[in-house]
């Protein structure tokens, strides 16, 4: 039997269920026949106009993405911008267009597990979500060592292949870290009464930095792209295994 567009539907919720999303999100099956026929599949993070261009060229016929391409759906079909204009090129080579966003943050597996794997993180838990209280979003790890705060920000650039980072907090050593890949200052106060002594996130903004001096943590800012960055190699490998 061939493998359908539904087929990877069923199984990408398996992996990181629909129901582990944020209220406000738009993750699932964005574009596209259910039962149209798979291949080959594309990872992105972002459905940008040269992602959508190379799969034409490559002859895909799923993208799968970690950011939904619409948050909130248009009102009108027509083409009047470029993201409508990449809409109509992937119905003309029928490319289907599915997204895994904070379900995939908070599956096991996922951007937050990855990303705390990759900075070396050990008795990874997840931190309690209100919201959803079968599936936490945010993860808590240890180091194998104490290190100064500094010296984490420039391990965790490293990590991350960034050009650079910033950070803010104080003196204490950082241990105990809390991970939220994306922009994740939301979790900031769930981080402190997980025992947290830092949180690595992305898009910190100079009045959340100074809300967390205040409160006695330490930040990391690995940006948005970088710190989600991980999961699209990994979700290639379980999508090839």
């Amino acid at each position: 039997m061939e493998t359908t567009v539904s087929d990877i539907c069923v199984f990408m919720n398996e992996y990181a269920s629909l129901t582990y999303a944020e209220k406000w999100d738009n993750p699932g099956l964005l574009l596209g026949h259910v039962e149209a026929p798979v291949h080959k599949i594309m990872v992105a993070l972002d459905l940008m106009p040269e992602v959508a261009e190379q799969a034409i060229e490559e002859e895909v016929d799923l993208i799968i993405t970690h950011h939904p391409y619409y948050f909130h759906l248009p009102s009108s079909l027509a083409v009047t911008d470029t993201k409508m204009e990449v809409m109509y090129e992937l119905i003309k080579h029928d490319i289907a267009v599915y997204a895994a966003h904070t379900n995939l943050d908070a599956a096991r597996g996922g951007v937050n597990d990855v990303l705390a794997d990759r900075l070396g993180l050990n008795d990874v838990t997840e931190i309690p979500r209100k919201d959803c209280p079968e599936q936490g979003l945010a993860r808590i790890g240890v180091l194998g060592e104490p290190m100064e705060l500094k010296d984490f920000a420039a391990y965790v650039r490293d990590q991350l292949g960034a050009a650079h980072v910033t950070f803010a907090g104080g003196e204490e050593p950082v241990f105990k870290v809390a991970v939220v890949g994306g922009s994740g200052a939301d979790f900031m106060d769930d981080a402190m009464a997980a025992g947290a002594d830092t949180l690595v996130t992305g898009d910190v903004k100079y009045h959340v930095a100074q809300k967390a001096l205040n409160m006695g943590l330490n930040l990391v800012d690995g940006t948005h792209q970088l710190t989600e960055l991980p999961v699209i190699a990994h979700l290639e490998d379980v999508l090839t295994a």
